[in-house]
């Protein structure tokens, strides 16, 4: 009788398994590489060069999208940064934040989004706009 309840046992937590394991792979990290603006031979420079996005997913509907926690090397504490998302060429929703130098900031989707937030459906490409002082 014990065998047979062991037997039982092992599908059922391999099937625990992958679906922890499905869980942990579900939000994404994406790093983001920023490219300077230039015109003719005068270059505008940033210190941006790297953004990490981290999605923040609501909590009674993973499947919105509230705001993304977006992390910059060699902030320079000034400016705005926003946070942009697309559907093809379709501007779907977007937030934006003032730089303070901390290097972390969370940009809530207030622009183009419901209660819940944005759907994870609804867009195909992020943008991460920094805009100098």
């Amino acid at each position: 009788m014990m065998r047979n309840n062991k037997k039982r046992l092992i599908p059922l937590a391999l099937a625990l398994v992958l679906a922890l394991v499905g869980a942990a792979l579900a939000v994404p990290v994406i790093t983001v590489n920023v490219q300077e603006l230039g015109q003719g031979s005068k270059t505008i420079t940033s210190t941006v060069t790297t953004a990490d996005v981290t999605w923040n997913l609501n909590a009674n509907n993973p499947d919105y999208v509230v705001s993304a926690t977006v992390t910059i090397t060699t902030d320079p504490g000034a400016g705005t940064l926003y946070v942009k998302l697309y559907s093809g060429t379709t501007l779907v929703a977007w937030g934006q934040v003032t730089l303070d130098g901390s290097g972390t900031y969370t940009v809530t989707f207030t622009n183009g989004a419901s209660a819940d937030g944005v759907p994870l459906s609804s867009f195909d490409t992020v943008y991460v706009v920094y805009q100098g002082s």
